[in-house]
């Protein structure tokens, strides 16, 4: 992963765009924080190097 900040606040609409979601200009600030903290959690599983040889579990279904 790189140490480059993403512009979140564009990742915002343009995710809100995508999916016609219209984000109230007065909620947009905290939509941007709530994606920043998600970010934030999911950088070190996203820095975690996995082993190229791994595979995935069987599914069990009944």
């Amino acid at each position: 992963m790189t140490d480059e900040k993403p512009d979140v606040g564009r990742l915002v609409d343009e995710a809100a765009k995508a999916i016609g979601l219209p984000i109230a200009a007065e909620y947009r600030a905290n939509v941007i924080l709530n994606v920043e903290r998600s970010l934030m959690i999911a950088r070190p599983l996203l820095e975690v190097e996995l082993d190229e040889e791994l595979t995935p579990g069987t599914v069990f279904r009944p």
